[in-house]
């Protein structure tokens, strides 16, 4: 029985090899480039014009605060956000245009120009800056990277690593992203100083939204304090719908903030 035995080993240590082949030999065919990838990252928010109201709680060590937000978007350059409620800081505003980046003050009518050194603040006290909100940088234009089949809790997933170009206007030095090996949607993000980790991202609530799958919840949480988060939810979200060019301009901006 020994050498049946054997054999028996033998051919099912062979198909085991045989069929690792084949599956490594499947996830390099069917593996996407990073130009593919990156660029689908780029556009899932974006498309020739947009329209959203969000609901972001931010959760810090003094307390927590919830904020109605109205946005428009129109092409890659021209996007606002407005606070809706709560009422005390109503009409505040941020205006993204080809000339830069601008916040808004409804109680001075101050229209302040944000200088390309403060994209990685704090926008209105939330975890998420400036450049998120508004997304000045790019993806696919400012990084280089590497994109990679991974295991994750007995799933496969799509791994994207980016780390900025010389001279990119990024703050961070590498980007990891998780994505849905199907449609590349993002689960998750990490963001790292070097090889410290300094904050993470979860997306879900995946809906169809214009024929794309878009996660509708966004959670940031920073990774030196566990206690602290910023979420956003999608409460409405339209693309490609008519939007008022006259928004991105001064008198725009102040008629929709007053409203």
């Amino acid at each position: 029985m020994r050498p049946l035995r054997h054999t028996m080993l033998r051919v099912a240590a062979a198909v085991s090899i045989a069929s690792l082949a084949a599956a490594g030999e499947s996830l390099a065919q069917d593996l996407p480039s990073l130009q593919q990838v990156v660029g689908h990252l780029d556009d899932l928010y974006r498309s020739e014009s947009s329209h959203a109201i969000m609901t972001m709680t931010v959760v810090r060590a003094r307390g927590a605060r919830e904020l109605t937000l109205e946005s428009w978007s129109r092409g890659e350059d021209e996007a606002l956000i407005v606070i809706r409620e709560p009422p005390r800081e109503a009409g505040t505003a941020t205006l993204l245009t080809e000339e830069g980046l601008w916040n808004y003050a409804p109680r001075a009518d101050r229209l302040i120009r944000i200088p390309a050194g403060l994209l990685s603040e704090s926008w209105m006290g939330s975890h998420f800056t400036n450049d998120d909100l508004l997304r000045e940088t790019s993806y696919l234009e400012d990084h280089e990277g590497t994109v990679q089949w991974v295991e994750r809790d007995a799933e496969r997933l799509l791994e994207v690593t980016l780390v900025p170009k010389p001279d990119a206007p990024v703050v961070y030095t590498r980007l990891v992203f998780l994505l849905d090996p199907e449609r590349w949607v993002p689960r998750r993000a990490d963001y790292y100083d070097r090889d410290e980790l300094i904050r993470s991202m979860v997306f879900d609530r995946v809906e169809s939204v214009a024929g794309r799958r878009i996660p509708m919840r966004l959670v940031l949480q920073p990774a030196d304090d566990a206690n602290e988060r910023t979420e956003v939810v999608y409460d409405r979200l339209e693309l490609n719908v008519p939007v008022d060019p006259e928004l991105f301009t001064r008198r725009g901006l102040r008629r929709v903030a007053q409203e």
